[in-house]
């Protein structure tokens, strides 16, 4: 109980007034979350690119063409190198051809075999005559079928005189040079392209930390704590980067010999800050 003599005196009144007000605050800071329970962890990670190829011939060719500058941004399907096409270009021509004479023939028994079904009906031919051009029209259809086909194969051939971009990203410097003979079979690396916008950041957590997020987030599965996660990072100059994300969760395994799991997570990066091989900070806050 407050000593009312002490109250009555101005200067008491106004202490005890301050005092029952801070009094207030507190109670009510919880529940207004202003002093809000973090959890902020820190570990180091490294960016990896969330995309990366090899661009290499699908056929056989001497490179005419390189069609890109290294560091450009390509698009998928966009054309990096051409490959001198005339020979493919031939093969077109000549499989065209053959299709042509395969499509007459064709036409040709069709019309004697319909004409020996007519004559069949008015007994006037042989059934076995009748039943030989039928056997002509099945062998003509599969001779089209297969020159068809062959006609395919040699466009597909001499669509690949143009090699394209199979992601889309950053292509590096060229590997071979105009007027260099490259075939599929020998393993050739004519580019390779990294996809940079998104890219992802790895970083390992100790077990004990992880167990530690979980208990403070009162759950006992890794995706329910990730979805309260928020991830930023501090860059090697000590600034932090202006986007966040949240981890992914990939299912993870503990590395035996160091006790640590690997963690990834995917930043924006539409400036291409965030370059492979950068070390990073990553700095994890469990908000209650």
């Amino acid at each position: 109980m407050l000593d009312f003599d002490i109250i009555r005196h101005p200067r008491s009144r106004a202490r005890v007034g301050l005092i029952f007000a801070l009094s207030v605050v507190i109670c009510w800071i919880p529940r207004f979350g202003f002093c809000s329970d973090v959890l902020e962890q820190k570990f180091d990670g490294i960016v990896v690119p969330r995309l990366w190829v090899q661009v290499t011939p699908q056929i056989h060719g001497v490179i005419s063409r390189i069609l890109f500058a290294p560091g450009q941004r390509v698009s998928k399907g966009d054309p990096l190198f051409e490959i001198v096409p005339d020979d493919f270009a031939i093969n077109v021509r000549i499989a065209q051809a053959e299709l042509d004479e395969s499509r007459a023939r064709l036409s040709m028994a069709e019309d004697a075999a319909g004409r020996q079904r007519v004559l069949l009906k008015e007994n006037s031919t042989p059934q076995q005559i009748a039943r030989q051009s039928e056997v002509d029209v099945a062998i003509a259809r599969a001779i089209n079928a297969r020159n068809e086909a062959a006609l395919d194969k040699a466009q597909l051939a001499l669509s690949r005189t143009h090699v394209l971009a199979a992601i889309s990203g950053i292509v590096g410097h060229p590997q071979a040079a105009p007027g260099a003979l490259v075939e599929p079979t020998t393993g050739t690396v004519l580019a390779e392209i990294v996809q940079l916008d998104p890219i992802l950041v790895s970083f390992d957590v100790p077990y004990n930390e992880r167990q530690r997020a979980l208990d403070k987030a009162g759950t006992t599965t890794t995706e329910k704590l990730f979805q309260r996660i928020t991830l930023s990072l501090e860059l090697p100059s000590g600034r932090i980067y202006g986007r966040s994300s949240k981890p992914e969760y990939l299912g993870s395994q503990i590395d035996q010999s160091t006790g640590m799991l690997t963690i990834w997570a995917e930043f924006s990066n539409p400036d291409r800050v965030l370059l492979p091989g950068l070390k990073v900070r990553v700095i994890s806050r469990l908000n209650d």
